[in-house]
């Protein structure tokens, strides 16, 4: 039991900036077109068409589908994300609209051919009932027979290989960071969370950054998506298309409204 005090209900309002970027170094545009790739390979959805990349962050898999011939609009709530987001957008002249805006209010209803959410973009709330408004916005956001990818992280697989602290130096800056779960796995229904503390020290300075998610059951996220209106077609535990298992560490969720 971790004595971590529990990250605040807003954290999702203070993570995503700049620092996020440089802890996350391998989340870069090589892994997005690989994403990418096993999406094309998955789904029945040639451009051009409008896609909407939900948590876009600073816009690496928008501007892989617009350089593929999709119309791309893209939704964050980061500020600093977004500004390098526009920026590329811009520089690379891929006509992609990014919007600034929260996931539980998506500004468009029967718009969008697909809409994608990677890198575990949902469970972000305290609340299971905010948490289902983002699918309930998903759901009406797309056009009658839209599809969606949903990549959340695999819970077994957290729980199995949980670090509780590790550290290490990224360039000039040194990362700690400490994981807990709060919540009983092992409870039916129980409120389980992955929590993370990201300390970076460097000639900045130093800073704190919480991050918190939901982890939902698979037969949890399923009724959720049913309730919203959305059917899962194809389950995949990671990018590579093997199966969802205790040693996968996604779950890819590909359906329809």
């Amino acid at each position: 039991m971790s004595t971590e005090k529990a990250p605040s209900s807003e954290w999702y309002k203070h993570a995503f900036r700049f620092d996020y970027l440089r802890v996350y170094p391998h989340r870069n545009d090589e892994e997005a077109r690989r994403q990418i790739d096993f999406l094309m390979r998955t789904i029945d959805c040639p451009a051009p068409q409008d896609v909407f990349d939900l948590g876009c962050g600073d816009g690496r898999h928008a501007v892989e589908l617009a350089n593929r011939g999709y119309r791309v609009t893209g939704l964050d709530l980061s500020e600093e994300l977004l500004a390098r987001a526009r920026s590329r957008n811009e520089e690379l002249d891929l006509g992609i609209h990014f919007v600034r805006g929260d996931m539980r209010e998506i500004p468009y209803e029967n718009a969008f051919d697909l809409l994608v959410n990677f890198f575990t973009s949902f469970g972000y709330f305290d609340r299971d009932e905010e948490n289902a408004r983002v699918l309930t916005a998903v759901s009406r956001a797309l056009r009658p027979g839209g599809q969606f990818l949903m990549d959340y992280l695999n819970r077994e697989y957290v729980i199995h290989t949980l670090v509780p602290h590790d550290h290490k130096m990224l360039g000039q800056s040194k990362v700690e960071q400490t994981r807990w779960i709060t919540g009983d796995p092992d409870n039916p229904g129980d409120h389980v969370r992955i929590n993370k503390r990201v300390t970076l020290e460097d000639e900045q300075g130093t800073r704190t950054y919480d991050e918190s998610v939901r982890m939902y059951t698979l037969d949890e996220l399923h009724a959720m998506l049913t309730e919203a209106g959305l059917s899962v077609s194809q389950t995949f535990g990671d990018f590579d298309g093997r199966s969802i298992a205790e040693d996968t560490p996604r779950v890819i969720l590909i359906g329809k409204k």
